[in-house]
C-alpha cells in the first residue's frame, strides 16, 4: 500500500497511513467501474437523443430555453462521465504541458493558484496524473472558509520537474487524507514521479519529456 516519505526521505509522519479497510472500500467501488460505465454510457446516449427530439418539436419560447437547457446539463455530464471514464482507462504516457495538466487539476479540486511554473512538458498519463494533484491542491487548500487557494512554484532538476504545492497556514486534514495520499503516490510513482511533503507543503516530481 503506498506511502509517502518527507523531503528528507524518511516516511512521513505528519499524514496518518491509509487505512486498509478503507483503501478496501475504494477497490469494491471500482471494481463496479467498468459495467457501470458501460450502463451510463448507453443511457446517456438514449438520453442525448430524446433531447434532441424535444428540440426539435418544443413550441414556445419557454418550451425551447428548458429544452436547450437540459441538452447543456447533458453535454456538461457526458462531460464529467467522460473524464471519470478516462481515469479507469489503462495509464498511457504522452507529453503534456505542465500548465495544462495544474489547470485541469485546479479545475477539478476546485481551487484556485498563484504562483509561476517553467515552461516544460512531462511525460504523463494526464487523466491519473490530474487526479492526483487535484488530490494534492485540495488538501494544500483546505476548506471553503479558508478561500480555497494554493501558490504552485516549480523548478527543472536534470530530467525531473518539482513542483512544490503550499496552502494557508494551519490548514486541517480531512479524516481520509491518509487514503487520497496514498492513491495520489500510487499514481505519480506508476509514472515515475514521486510525492514528498514538509510541513504543510507537497512536493511532487514529475518526469520531463526526453
Amino acid at each position: 500500500m503506498s506511502t509517502h516519505d518527507d523531503e528528507t526521505g524518511k516516511r512521513c509522519t505528519r499524514h496518518p497511513d491509509p487505512s486498509p479497510v478503507n483503501m478496501l472500500a475504494l477497490a469494491l467501488l471500482g471494481s463496479r467501474m467498468p459495467s457501470f460505465h458501460h450502463d451510463v454510457a448507453s443511457k446517456l446516449q438514449s438520453l442525448m437523443m430524446a433531447i434532441d427530439e424535444l428540440q426539435e418539436l418544443a413550441e414556445g419560447v419557454e418550451m425551447a430555453a428548458a429544452a436547450g437547457s437540459a441538452a447543456t446539463a447533458v453535454r456538461e455530464l457526458t462531460t464529467l462521465f467522460a473524464t471519470n471514464r478516462a481515469l479507469a482507462k489503462a495509464p498511457q504516457r504522452r507529453p503534456t504541458p505542465i500548465g495544462e495538466l495544474f489547470a485541469r487539476a485546479a479545475e477539478r479540486a476546485g481551487v484556485r493558484t498563484s504562483g509561476e511554473l517553467p515552461p516544460c512538458t512531462v511525460d504523463v498519463a494526464l487523466p491519473s496524473i490530474a487526479h492526483a494533484c487535484a488530490v494534492i491542491l485540495d488538501l494544500a487548500a483546505g476548506p471553503l472558509s479558508m478561500g480555497r487557494t494554493a501558490e504552485i512554484t516549480g523548478v527543472i532538476e536534470g530530467k525531473t520537474l518539482i513542483v512544490l504545492v503550499s496552502g494557508p497556514p494551519g490548514v486541517p486534514l480531512p479524516n481520509n487524507a491518509g487514503d487520497v495520499l496514498a492513491l495520489a503516490t500510487f499514481a505519480l510513482e506508476r509514472e515515475q514521479g514521486a510525492l514528498r511533503c514538509n510541513g504543510e507543503r507537497y512536493v511532487i516530481k514529475l518526469p520531463l519529456t526526453s
